[in-house]
């Protein structure tokens, strides 16, 4: 994710991004609380971003604010929100993306798919960390704008492991609620075997302000890990709690699962392990 908050922000200069940030007199931009995303085309300059805006407009029913838009870069606001989505005629350099996308289970040969990108599109709100639901909602919204309205194979956002299929991701945003949000959009899920149990841990939680979750060793199946893990991101996401050491939580009345925080197993520093 360093890296890509680096490339994103060499964008932004060279691509004088920041001539209409002077404009604001509050403007500023929080690596630490940047949603990246890099939405994956076929083929180069397939985004259409008067169509884009008119979705966000029709679709989604945003007032799209002060657009200043052509073929490179286009800077619009939604809601106080100001977003810069740039157009990059070159795929993502490295093997970031290949590697991330063999990690992603529900993108079968997604890394075979995902790295026959020849272009992407930067997508960022610069003004960011306010709100972190409502924040990932927006950016759900106009990554399925620009997927729409562009030859796009998928999205990458490397700060959270996830590389999705364009198919997956937006049908996920179709269906999101105020009481169904899109996780597996937001939310990484790693997954591990050994030593005879079963492990799962989340990536991406501390970017709503919370602590990864860890399930170490576990006796139980993962598809009961995953449903499990799920379930409760969703509660922490959805209801902003914050769980503590010490405490019990369960997904029925009779379900007490024991909460320690202890250093992490799969992730560096401390996680919140459940005990199942």
């Amino acid at each position: 994710m360093k890296n890509s908050v680096k490339i994103l922000l060499i964008l932004i200069i060279t691509m004088g991004l920041f001539s209409f940030l002077k404009k604001e007199k509050k403007a500023e931009i929080n690596s630490e609380k940047l949603i990246l995303g890099m939405i994956l085309l076929k083929e180069n300059n397939s985004m259409e971003i008067d169509k884009v805006i008119s979705e966000l407009k029709e679709k989604w029913k945003f007032k799209v604010e002060n657009a200043e838009t052509d073929n490179e870069t286009s800077i619009i606001e939604i809601n106080d929100y100001r977003i810069a989505i740039v157009n990059m005629p070159v795929p993502i350099p490295g093997d970031e993306v290949k590697t991330t996308a063999k990690f992603n289970y529900f993108w079968e040969n997604g890394d075979i798919e995902a790295t026959s990108h020849k272009g992407h599109i930067i997508l960022t709100i610069i003004n960011g960390g306010k709100d972190p639901v409502t924040e990932n909602v927006l950016f759900t919204k106009l990554a399925t704008s620009i997927m729409n309205n562009s030859n796009a194979l998928g999205i990458y956002i490397g700060g959270r492991t996830l590389a999705l299929e364009k198919d997956f991701y937006t049908e996920n945003a179709e269906m999101m609620t105020d009481q169904d949000l899109p996780i597996y959009n937001w939310i990484y899920f790693g997954m591990n075997k050994e030593n005879g149990g079963n492990s799962i841990y989340s990536y991406g939680l501390a970017d709503f302000g919370k602590l990864e979750m860890e399930i170490v060793n576990s006796k139980h199946p993962m598809d009961e890990l995953q449903e499990l893990m799920f379930n409760l991101t969703h509660y922490i996401v959805a209801s902003n709690v914050i769980l503590k050491d010490g405490e019990t939580i369960g997904m029925s009345e009779t379900q007490k699962l024991k909460l320690s925080i202890t250093k992490g197993k799969y992730l560096e520093g401390k996680t919140l392990k459940i005990e199942y």
